[in-house]
């Protein structure tokens, strides 16, 4: 569960290149990325698969191992207090780790591919892509800008396993580029022209849903780019959008303070469940924790916390839950307030979970971005640095990273390295009381075994312990073992091992240690 922790091991093969400090790793070479890239692009392509729940454990051990993950990764503990705050946060915060000033207007949106890289979207009608370096800088790539959009940029979002990026405009359209080239794919654009205010990729990729001024919200195949659907509210600006954790169904939320959920994956043209005014003065911002569920009684159901953040200041956790499927019966959506977190004093503007679903982070127009715990349901730090309202927030895919955008046209980017825990699934127990199960790493890992030492058989059974059997054969017939496993690219993934994208469509949930 410690990101850094495995990339620690991933990279003891190159003690001669690299030295660590508090853990923190510095680099004496430029092909340290390069060569950590294939192992990132494994991680990312495994990155969604079934629910699961861990057994032979009891709950308090459960807490008690969360406990002490979460006293280690504290990210404001020497913070928290100094200057007398109730909420025992403290007020300096952290520093900025990189500055990115490369904006002429309002930077609008931000959004991470894995860590390496980084999209911002702005007013100035430009999308900029940059590259993360082994110090915590971030260089644009040499394509970056991508222009191509006529009036300002209003959000940016990678695909799942970032190969594509999507960004929506006020021109009316959403374009989709080329990740790899900076190539614009193509350009979507609904009948109506009216402003496009939000967009995002479902999580097993398949498909790309934008909304905006037109009180509508279309759902696209990616692969084919064609419009399955398009889902119309109430006159209310569209003003975000967020997928489930296993791609089946759509959340908007709109000016109008509505939050509706729907069907993505068949024709439904209503919404199969409401919540009016869940935000008094308009909903800016919603976003599903990507690790959520329940087991009852045996049976997998389907529950997913959600995060809405408004107008109203206030930021909303949501439960909704689809029921198990009873025969005869269709299964109805519920949308049910779990908590609300105080502190912002202005509008939240952006809510973003990190990939752990551990800590939750929201933007304001009072200037800050404010953590949270989504569990214990307290605060956890202030990033501070912005002189203007602050418009978006997204965390790198290891959790180590939060970026921001603002409207003062700057890029701020904090080093956190908050998210080692991974939340599994949430259970009911006796008395309705939820409990968390928390999964915790690879016992080749516990056991401090080098992954360049690992044999054929020790990475075959990785792969089964993770629930991915069906790979093993392929790696025990070309004899893949923890050494050449370092080495993989995304072709021999694909082409000689049989992992490729088109597995991804069966894929929901995953979290690798």
């Amino acid at each position: 569960n410690n990101w850094s922790g495995t990339v620690l091991k991933l990279c003891e093969p190159l003690n001669s290149t690299i030295t660590t400090f508090q853990g923190r790793l510095c680099s004496k070479t430029s092909d340290l990325c390069q060569l950590l890239q294939p192992v990132v692009s494994m991680t990312n392509l495994l990155k969604y698969k079934n629910w699961y729940r861990m057994e032979g454990a009891e709950d308090k051990d459960h807490f008690r191992d969360l406990e002490l993950l979460k006293e280690r990764c504290s990210i404001f503990n020497k913070n928290r207090g100094k200057n007398g705050n109730d909420d025992g946060v403290g007020g300096a915060g952290l520093a900025p780790v990189c500055t990115i000033k490369d904006h002429t207007n309002d930077v609008t949106s931000v959004d991470f591919a894995g860590r390496c890289l980084l999209a911002t979207g702005s007013s100035d009608k430009s999308v900029r892509l940059y590259k993360w370096q082994v110090d915590d800088s971030f260089v644009e790539v040499g394509y970056s800008p991508l222009l191509g959009h006529t009036y300002g940029v209003n959000c940016v979002s990678f695909s799942p396993f970032g190969t594509k990026l999507a960004s929506a405009s006020t021109d009316g359209s959403t374009i989709i580029w080329d990740v790899k080239t900076g190539e614009r794919l193509c350009s979507l654009q609904p009948s109506s022209e009216a402003a496009v205010r939000v967009c995002a990729f479902s999580p097993n990729s398949v498909l790309l849903s934008a909304g905006g001024d037109d009180d509508m919200a279309g759902i696209w195949d990616v692969s084919t780019l064609s419009l399955l659907r398009r889902m119309c509210g109430d006159e209310s600006t569209v003003t975000s959008v967020s997928f489930t954790p296993d791609s089946c169904y759509l959340v908007t939320g709109t000016s109008g303070g509505e939050l509706r959920v729907w069907d993505a994956r068949y024709g439904h043209s209503v919404p199969l469940a409401m919540k009016a005014e869940a935000h008094d003065l308009g909903v800016s911002s919603v976003h599903f924790s990507p690790a959520f569920g329940k087991e009852e009684h045996g049976i997998i159901g389907k529950q997913y916390l959600l995060a809405s953040g408004g107008q109203d200041t206030e930021l909303q956790l949501w439960v909704v839950e689809i029921e198990s499927q009873v025969l005869g019966r269709d299964n109805i959506p519920t949308i049910t307030p779990h908590h609300s977190l105080c502190g912002h004093s202005a509008p939240i503007m952006s809510v973003r979970f990190s990939a752990s679903g551990l800590i939750l982070a929201s933007a304001s127009g009072d200037k800050t971005i404010r953590l949270w715990d989504p569990i214990k349901l307290t605060a956890l730090g202030i990033l501070e640095g912005h002189n203007r309202y602050v418009t978006s927030c997204a965390f790198s895919d290891d959790g180590a990273l939060v970026a921001a955008g603002s409207g003062d046209r700057v890029v701020h980017v904090w080093r956190v390295d908050g998210a080692t825990g991974s939340l599994s699934q949430m259970s009911t127990h006796a008395g309705g009381q939820r409990k968390l199960l928390v999964r915790f790493p690879s016992q080749k890992f516990r056991e401090n075994i080098k992954l360049v030492d690992w044999n054929c058989e020790d990475v075959c059974g990785w792969l089964v312990e993770q629930g991915l059997a069906e790979y093993s054969h392929n790696f025990r017939t070309h004899a893949i073992d923890g050494r050449e496993l370092l080495t993989m690219t995304d072709e021999i993934l694909e082409q000689k091992l049989g992992v490729g994208m088109s597995f991804t469509v069966a894929f929901s949930m995953f979290y690798v240690h």
